[in-house]
């Protein structure tokens, strides 16, 4: 019987270690994107940032034509939202629950832009859909890394 119980008792052990290592495993993935390191997520950001800029340009050059301050100011804030992600993800010690909303608003925002730039110029919001194609993907992968660490 002492046989048997130990047996059952090192299973359930080794079940408990495996699902902690598969979080772990999740987790390592998720911080290992979100940092750029083995990954491909900082190159999709060489793409964005520019593109970005691309369609602020145009909404740019139709100033003289409307005012422009309003898109500009809230662009602005975009890029310094952009920017703070990894210091605000670095003092929250990667906290799912912040990069996931951080990201929600980053997907909010996103589509708020690509509105308010439509307004102004149609190619300014054909150069971001790059981006309004990405946030939602990057809040899906914060939101997958926010339940893998629930259970």
């Amino acid at each position: 019987m002492k046989t048997t119980e130990l047996t059952q008792e090192i299973n359930r052990s080794s079940a408990i270690q495996k699902t902690e290592s598969e979080k772990w495993c999740i987790l390592a993935f998720f911080s290992i994107g979100t940092l750029g390191i083995r990954s491909a997520f900082w190159v999709v950001w060489l793409i964005l940032y520019p593109s970005m800029g691309l369609a602020a340009g145009h909404v740019w050059l139709k100033r003289k034509e409307a005012d422009v301050r309003g898109p500009m100011i809230f662009y602005a804030s975009i890029l310094l939202t952009n920017f703070m992600f990894l210091p605000i993800a670095n003092v929250s010690n990667g906290n799912p629950a912040i990069m996931t909303f951080m990201d929600i608003n980053g997907v909010l925002t996103a589509i708020l832009l690509g509105w308010i730039f439509s307004r102004y110029s149609k190619p300014a919001f054909y150069w971001l859909l790059p981006l309004l194609v990405w946030m939602p993907i990057t809040a899906m992968f914060k939101i997958l890394l926010w339940l893998a660490n629930l259970y």
